[in-house]
């Protein structure tokens, strides 16, 4: 039994002697070598990021109850300040559309581009007094975008 205890003791020496040696290369390795270069997979995100404060407000352009609230909740989980929601003047917009307000055409880009639509459906019209960034009118093709896809909502006013 001396005998087999020995080489048992040797066989469990050598093992952790060897791993004491990978540890240490490791260790040192990545001390002292420069890391290998990964390539970076930059996905560019259309939503703003945690340091970013896009103000927004989303109007109702066609009179289908619940579609501004929805596209607020919708916008806040994208990271979006909806500041205001409510009625648009008249319920005959027929696409949807992102107004900027302060003339930064890159939020407004952000913001189509969450919702999937073409940047021909950005305009300008610059109202500092309003306070923020753009303004959302939804159209008539709200069913087409997010929140509203394979969606079905009552027909009346918010």
């Amino acid at each position: 039994m001396g005998r087999l205890s020995t080489l048992l003791i040797g066989f469990i020496a050598a093992i952790l002697a060897v791993a004491v040696v990978i540890l240490v290369f490791s260790f040192l390795q990545n001390r002292f070598l420069p890391a290998a270069e990964q390539p970076s997979l930059q996905i560019e995100s259309p939503y703003p990021s945690a340091n970013d404060v896009y103000q927004v407000e989303v109007r109702n352009g066609v009179g289908v109850n619940g579609v501004a609230e929805r596209m607020r909740t919708y916008l806040r989980t994208k990271n979006y300040d909806v500041v205001w929601v409510g009625n648009h003047s008249s319920f005959d917009q027929e696409e949807t559309i992102v107004v900027d307000r302060r003339g930064n055409l890159d939020i407004s880009r952000n913001i189509v581009a969450t919702l999937g639509l073409p940047e021909d459906r950005i305009s300008q019209e610059i109202r500092d007094e309003y306070h923020l960034d753009a303004s959302i009118i939804i159209g008539k093709d709200y069913g087409l975008i997010p929140p509203f896809v394979a969606d079905t909502l009552s027909e009346t006013p918010d």
